[in-house]
This record gives C-alpha cells, sequence and structure tokens, in this order.
C-alpha cells in the first residue's frame, strides 16, 4: 500500500514538472510574439533578425526600390508630372509633408552623405526639391533621363555575411554593382544606382581620354595651346610701329598685370587633378615699319611677318618657345586706340593651320589700361574656353555660375577676384578629363553648334 502511494505521489510530481515546463515555453513565446508585432508595426521586422539569403534578397529588392522613387524625385522629375515649371510648385498627394521624403531617404542609405547629396539634387544650381515649412515642393532646371525612365531592376546577391552584401542591380539595360551594410540593426544600400550610373559616366570618358571626348569642339585640343595644362608659356610681344611705341613704365605695367592672371589662373587650377599647370612668361620686342591698324584684321598679324625670316605667327611662335613647353601663345600689344581681339585656332575653318599660332591683340592708350581678368579672359579663349554670354543658355549658366568669367561682357572693369572658373569651362580648358553629366547639355557638340 506505501508502495503504491509512493508510485502515485511521483506520478503527480512528474506531471506538475511537466505543466509547468510548458507553461515557460509558452510565456517565452508569447513575449517573442509581442516583441515581433512591436517591430513589425515600426516597418523593419526583418532588420533586427537573423537573416539568410532569400529574406536578405527580398529587403534588397525594396531598398532598390525605394532609391528608385528617390532618385526619380530629386533628380527625374517624378513630383512634376511632365510639367518642369520655372517657380517652386507645392507637391501633392503622398510626398506632401517633405518629412516622409526625409525618413525614406535616411532609411535606404547606409552613409549619410549619399542621402544629403540625394536631398540636394541636382550638385549645380538651385535644389530640385526643398522642405518650405515642413511641406514639399519641386522645381526643375535640370532632369537627368536615367532617373526619369528608371522603373523597376532585376536585383540579385553577389555575396553577403551578417553585417554586409554586394548586390547586383540590373536597370534600364545597365548592370551596377552596390554594396549593402547593416547599420544599427538595419540593412541599407552603401550607394544609390544613380549615382552609381553618373560615376560610370564618368568612368567611360576618363577610359577613352579627354582628347577623345565626344564633347570638345573644334576649339580644343588644336593649336599651339591645345589645353591649358602642364608647362605653358605666355609670350609677351610689345609691338612698336612707325607712330606708337612703348614707354618702360608702361610696359612694367603690362607685365605686372599679366602675371598677376597667371597666378590666378594656376590657383584656379589647383582644384582640378588634370590640370598640373604652370605658366611662364616672356617679353619680347618687335618694330613694324608701318602702321598697326585699330581695328579687328585676322591676316594683320601673319602679313606683318611675311616678309621676314618668320614667315608668319607660327614661325614666329617656334623660334621664340625654348624646348618643353606643353602650350604656347602670344599677347601682342600696342600703345594705340582699338578693340582687343583675339584669334584661337579652330579646326572647322579649312585655313586653321594658318591660325595654329594662337595669339591676340590688345590695344592701349593713356586713358584706357586693362585689369588682370582682361588677360585671363583672352587666355581663356585661346586655350579652349568658349564665350558663354549672349546664347540662348546664357540665363540657365548665369544661374548656375554667375561668377563665371567668360559670361561677362564687362571683363575690361572688373577685379579678377570677382570671377570663377566654372567647372564647365575647365573642362573645355583640360583642367579636368571628364564633363559632369548635367553640364554636358551646354557643350557645343549638345547644342547644335558647329
Amino acid at each position: 500500500m506505501k508502495k503504491l502511494l509512493v508510485l502515485i505521489l511521483i506520478s503527480l510530481l512528474v506531471l506538475c514538472s511537466c505543466d509547468s515546463g510548458a507553461g515557460g515555453v509558452s510565456d517565452d513565446t508569447s513575449e517573442f510574439s509581442s516583441a515581433g508585432d512591436e517591430v513589425s508595426q515600426n516597418g523593419g521586422e526583418e532588420n533586427y533578425l537573423p537573416v539568410g539569403k532569400d529574406e536578405l534578397l527580398a529587403k534588397a529588392k525594396k531598398l532598390v526600390e525605394d532609391d528608385i522613387t528617390l532618385m526619380g524625385i530629386f533628380a527625374g522629375g517624378a513630383l512634376s508630372n511632365g510639367d518642369e515649371g520655372k517657380d517652386y510648385t507645392p507637391a501633392q498627394g503622398k510626398y506632401e509633408d517633405y518629412g516622409t521624403l526625409l525618413s525614406l531617404a535616411q532609411s535606404v542609405y547606409a552613409d549619410e552623405q549619399i542621402a544629403e547629396r540625394m536631398l540636394s539634387y541636382p550638385d549645380y544650381g538651385e535644389d530640385a526639391v526643398i522642405n518650405s515649412d515642413g511641406k514639399t515642393e519641386y522645381k526643375y532646371s535640370y532632369i537627368n533621363d536615367f532617373a526619369a525612365t528608371a522603373r523597376q531592376a532585376d536585383v540579385s546577391i553577389i555575396s553577403f555575411d551578417d553585417t554586409s552584401a554586394s548586390i547586383s542591380v540590373k536597370i534600364s539595360g545597365k548592370t551596377f554593382s552596390l554594396g549593402m551594410a547593416k547599420v544599427n540593426g538595419k540593412w541599407k544600400l552603401a550607394n544609390s544606382v544613380y549615382f552609381a550610373y553618373l560615376q560610370s559616366e564618368i568612368d567611360v570618358q576618363k577610359a577613352s581620354g579627354w582628347e577623345n571626348s565626344i564633347y570638345l569642339s573644334t576649339r580644343q585640343n588644336v593649336g599651339s595651346a591645345p589645353r591649358l595644362a602642364g608647362k605653358f608659356l605666355v609670350l609677351n610681344v610689345f609691338l612698336n610701329d612707325s607712330f606708337t611705341s612703348w614707354k618702360d613704365s608702361d610696359r612694367k605695367n603690362v607685365e605686372d598685370n599679366i602675371d598677376r592672371a597667371c597666378e590666378w589662373l594656376v590657383t584656379k587650377s589647383r582644384g582640378y587633378s588634370s590640370a598640373n599647370l604652370a605658366i611662364d612668361t616672356q617679353s619680347l620686342f618687335y618694330v613694324h615699319s608701318d602702321s598697326v591698324p585699330a581695328n579687328y584684321e585676322m591676316a594683320f598679324l601673319d602679313i606683318m611677318f611675311r616678309n621676314t625670316v618668320y614667315v608668319d605667327v607660327n614661325g614666329y611662335i617656334e623660334k621664340n618657345t625654348p624646348a618643353g613647353y606643353d602650350g604656347v601663345c602670344v599677347l601682342f600689344h600696342v600703345w594705340k586706340n582699338g578693340s582687343d581681339y583675339c584669334i584661337p585656332c579652330d579646326k572647322e575653318n579649312t585655313d586653321y593651320l594658318t591660325y595654329y599660332g594662337e595669339r591676340a591683340m590688345f590695344y592701349y592708350s593713356k586713358n584706357a589700361g586693362h585689369q588682370p581678368s582682361s588677360y585671363v579672359y583672352m587666355l581663356l579663349q585661346l586655350c579652349g574656353g568658349e564665350l558663354l554670354y549672349g546664347r540662348k543658355d546664357t540665363e540657365q549658366l548665369t544661374e548656375l555660375f554667375p561668377d563665371e568669367i567668360m559670361l561677362s561682357k564687362k571683363y575690361l572693369s572688373l577685379p579678377l577676384q570677382d570671377y570663377s572658373v566654372s567647372p564647365l569651362t575647365a573642362f573645355l580648358l583640360g583642367w579636368t578629363d571628364y564633363i559632369d553629366t548635367q553640364l554636358i547639355q551646354f557643350t557645343d557638340t549638345q547644342r547644335g553648334i558647329k
């Protein structure tokens, strides 16, 4: 009897122990489910749990989808519905609240700088989308074709571990490799597909070389000054004729101003890796037996040298240029009233080899001197820079680069410190071996000018 009671008691204890264990698992499961429900409500359940390849792929597809949405808004004109308004217009619908866009960008990109660049795109000029007292407003002066047409993407996983991944994104016929990183437990993209596309365009240009760029006009990479890069020489020729002559003090003033102009150009070029610019100057003197004309005569300077050992300006430059220079141009200075002009070599002209020696003519008088900006202005033209005023896109260029020296028509009276050299002009000069996608529209080849 006692044995039976003992067996019954042991059985009861075992049953109680099993019931208690089952209740503990149930409670733990309940707590886990509650936490999972809370994360799900915050829209990031998969961010906080270990993921396999399938789960990571789903997350990657969602991030790329959100990235496409953002690049469509900030670079593709999605909010404007095809209407490029000149003034900022309030957005309607889902992204009326700017905080929605801000949160989206912050949730997609691991690098804050990528998010900031997207939210302030385009890189030049006014932002396409702005925060106006918490409301979204848009204004598109530039829309990128890739961002405007990109829709769905094929996404695949290349490799991954617990904290990082590499994915392949095929979109609009192009394939890009992007990184992913886990930041504070959340998976995010290391870059935007759009910025990867822009970099790929730059890489193509760099691979082909500046000299072969389809965006150069006929005035670049020809003549004695093919580009304003490397070791460069400015020949100053002070002309005396049968009626006028230079005084030493006036000549010294000109030389000083040209030196200041060259120093400014070298300083401005230092922001561009392809320039590596150093400029030397040399002063020469030439006496013309007749009178130098005060008006523009394209062939005059070559005619002046015709019956000399130099034959033409090309010969004069060649015989007066020491070895070792990558480019050279000549500035002629005459002491009389007249209108300054320059003659860049232009391969469009059938006789462009006649003007292979790039030259400019400066006129002086007691009442009219020249600021260093005058020389900068002419040197830039001789080395491939283009006049940017008086064009259909001048207003748009002025909005982007209001201090660009090639936009000014009143260059003779403005101090040099008021000017800058825009990335557009820097490309034309050979200071950089690529042109930003946003600026391609301003090149001669894209505007149909030959």
